[in-house]
């Protein structure tokens, strides 16, 4: 599959080094960023080149006329990129958050159904053993009625006394991070939330511009969920999946997902506590994980016609459940979702 990638940044090039060259199925023919420094850092990188390197995502469209394009630009960008490949006929997998907004979101996914092409959203942290493993249990109800979830969320970003990009987010924490887990737990669920109470802060001695910690209470229909997170956290470091707790009638399942590195599902751990006694479950291999497990869902359904897992529609919900809690914090009241799948 051609591909033209749009967005080198930082992230973007990240892409350009560890995660396209580990998918066979995609061929990168063509690169574009609007900002000249981005454009150059990836030339000096050796990521692209002068005759395959554009300002634009429509000038490099018009001049290779590929399959799809991988929008690995900053969020400013995922709408105006997205929408520019998709009228032109390509297929887009998007960077999460995929819309600065869930009208602009519903606006990109009627505009690909209206096109015939594949809209989907790099939701990364699907793709690792744990999580589908979790979904199972949830899904054959081996364990009796779920009855509680519990999430936490600890990292400690800027210990080292460097501020990188993220620091200056309006919402560091609800649509940086905790969208990943809001997704998670749509996934292994198998339902949408439908309500979020949710409260946000900041130390004043923090590097983050916005609030960085955070607590919620998600509710999934009757199912309750109490969620926390943190950006700034001196405790003992969680997985990026963080680690979650699910109260079973006969059963409590702990797991984890998600370490650092290209081999971070060497972290994912599942563990069942019966009557006093832990198993921890054997996990099935995923052969791609991450973002390859993602580029490689969207290559994947593209080339069997189906609609990929990680679908812009899909995400609908993903991405309503997180501008929910963004509200919640705002306004201090419960903030119901609409359904949106």
């Amino acid at each position: 599959m051609r591909v033209v990638q749009v967005g080198l940044g930082g992230f973007g090039r990240n892409w350009a080094r560890e995660v396209v060259p580990r998918v066979p199925e995609v061929e990168v023919v063509a690169t574009a960023d609007v900002f000249e420094g981005s454009r150059a850092a990836a030339l000096a990188e050796g990521l692209t080149t002068e005759d395959r390197c554009f300002a634009t995502t429509e000038e490099a469209v018009a001049a290779t006329r590929p399959d799809a394009v991988l929008v690995t630009a900053s969020l400013v960008g995922h709408v105006p990129a997205t929408r520019a490949a998709l009228e032109a006929g390509c297929h887009v997998l998007v960077e999460k958050p995929f819309a600065p907004s869930v009208a602009e979101a519903e606006e990109l996914v009627a505009l690909a159904e209206r096109q015939g092409r594949v809209l989907a959203v790099s939701q990364n942290y699907r793709f690792f053993p744990a999580p589908q493993t979790v979904r199972e249990i949830v899904a054959d109800g081996r364990y009796g009625p779920l009855h509680g979830i519990t999430i936490d969320f600890r990292q400690f970003s800027g210990a080292n006394g460097v501020a990188t990009p993220h620091h200056a987010l309006d919402e560091p924490l609800l649509v940086d991070m905790s969208i990943h887990h809001l997704d998670l737990l749509r996934t292994v669920l198998g339902r949408d939330i439908t309500a979020i109470s949710c409260r946000t802060w900041d130390p004043e001695w923090s590097m983050f511009s916005g609030p960085s910690e955070g607590v919620a209470l998600i509710e999934s229909g009757d199912l309750v969920t109490s969620y926390r997170g943190s950006w700034v956290s001196s405790g003992e470091r969680t997985t990026w999946a963080g680690e979650w707790r699910m109260d079973f009638a006969q059963a409590e399942v702990w797991w984890t997902s998600r370490g650092d590195g290209p081999e971070g599902w060497r972290r994912d751990e599942v563990r069942v506590r019966r009557l006093g006694e832990v198993e921890t479950l054997t996990l099935p291999r995923v052969e791609r994980t991450d973002r390859t497990g993602s580029l490689t869902e969207f290559a994947t359904a593209i080339a069997e016609g189906r609609e990929p897992h990680i679908s812009g529609r899909d995400n609908l919900g993903t991405l309503a459940a997180t501008y929910a809690a963004v509200e919640a914090a705002r306004t201090g009241e419960t903030v119901r979702v609409a359904a949106r799948t």
